[in-house]
């Protein structure tokens, strides 16, 4: 069964027409544009077919006045107007952003207050192309449009940390923030900026606050001072079995680098055969800005480094010292061989492997005592002999390593005496 109806066609200027189907004696008309003309005629339509009630007529709406305007709430962050009126194109900003129609209200549109607006007026007005009055509605902008996603944060990069550098709207003059931090892996230990360490990972948040009170929360600054470390060396010293040396640290972004608990260093020797372990300094001996290191091998080349630590980790590239020790004393021979190979010959050999000369040179000295002037010959292997000795005389054998400074302890052979050979 078909039920019957009217049709109310309503025609704006140069705009499409619409259509408005009604079931009942009366209708009202909405979201029209003020001082706009509009065609409208009515018809009824029974079984399809449309009677015209009366002729196309023309209306003018009114004008809007404050009262027609409601503020809303859709859009949080925006400033947002409702109205009965079609506000589509009515609507102008004093910071020139354009009006956003509600997505879920079509009877609302909502304006985006820039990031400088906040703390200050925000003027819109409300006027009609076909009208000539127009009216302003202002908004005060508080500190709760603000959006804290917005906010630009610095990262501070130098210790001790005094601030993080916050770019709050610049109209606001009651706004302060105060950041607590936390060490990652470590929530429930936080900490005031000033207490921050260098080379830990932190993730700090501030509570923005007006007037002492709280309003926002930033996000979370995450950041980490890794202090650079130049360490220049003042003084050496050295000998043949140690070596010493000072130096000052400088930081730029740390100066106070050193006074901090949890900051060590480690000073260490090895040699340039890394056959060789290497060997840290005595810390009883090393502290502050100075390091020992002895225990070390005459007459070898050794690179030492200082090391830089904070919480026994290391922190930076080790700097370096390369020094060479001085001469010392040949390693003591132990086996020697003394042989009568002809009545007035004595031939004396010695093994050395393995021992080291600890100088430049490496030569043999063996001398012949009796009671007269020692006999000494040299040579650059341990293997001698001594020839027109006389005969059956008994003759004392010493043997050192010699390095053009140094003669290792000799090694002697007491009991040797000559025989004639017949």
């Amino acid at each position: 069964m078909m039920m019957s109806s009217t049709t109310i066609t309503l025609n704006e200027e140069d705009r499409q027409s619409k259509s408005i189907y009604i079931f009942s004696q009366s209708h009202v008309i909405e979201h029209l544009k003020p001082c706009t003309e509009y065609e409208h005629s009515v018809a009824f339509i029974d079984a399809g077919k449309a009677t015209p009630c009366n002729p196309e007529n023309e209306t003018m709406t009114s004008g809007m006045s404050k009262d027609d305007i409601k503020e809303g709430s859709c859009m949080p962050g925006y400033v947002c107007y409702q109205s009965d009126w079609d506000i589509s194109s009515s609507l102008s900003a004093s910071n020139n952003v354009p009006a956003e129609p509600c997505k879920t209200d079509n009877k609302t549109f909502c304006i985006k207050p820039d990031y400088d607006d906040i703390c200050t007026d925000l003027t819109t007005t409300f006027h009609s192309e076909n009208c000539t009055a127009s009216f302003d509605v202002t908004k005060s902008i508080t500190v709760d449009f603000l959006n804290a996603s917005e906010i630009t944060q610095k990262a501070p990069t130098e210790l001790p940390v005094k601030k993080i550098e916050t770019e709050l709207p610049p109209n606001c003059t009651d706004l302060t923030v105060d950041y607590t931090c936390q060490e990652d892996g470590k929530p429930s230990n936080t900490k005031n900026l000033t207490e921050l360490e260098p080379f830990t990972d932190y993730s700090c948040t501030g509570q923005i606050k007006e007037n002492n009170i709280t309003k926002k929360t930033t996000n979370a600054v995450k950041f980490r001072i890794d202090c650079d470390i130049t360490i220049i060396e003042t003084s050496r010293a050295f000998s043949n079995t140690y070596i010493q040396w000072r130096w000052d640290m400088i930081s730029q972004n740390c100066p106070g680098l050193l006074g901090f608990e949890k900051f060590s260093y480690d000073c260490s020797c090895r040699s340039s055969s890394h056959q060789n372990p290497i060997v840290p300094a005595n810390k009883e001996e090393s502290g502050g800005t100075f390091c020992k290191i002895a225990g070390l091998k005459p007459f070898t080349d050794y690179t030492c480094k200082v090391q830089p630590k904070y919480d026994n980790k290391k922190v930076h590239q080790p700097t370096e010292v390369k020094q060479k020790t001085l001469t010392g004393r040949p390693e003591d021979i132990h086996d020697l061989t003394v042989i009568v190979v002809d009545h007035n010959v004595i031939r004396v050999k010695c093994d050395y492997k393995g021992r080291n000369f600890n100088g430049p040179e490496r030569i043999f000295i063996a001398r012949l005592h009796n009671a007269g002037v020692p006999k000494e010959l040299r040579n650059t292997t341990c293997d001698f002999e001594f020839k027109d000795l006389s005969y059956l005389t008994e003759y004392n054998v010493e043997v050192t390593a010699y390095n053009g400074r140094h003669e290792s302890n000799p090694k002697k052979n007491d009991h040797m005496t000559t025989s004639c050979m017949f």
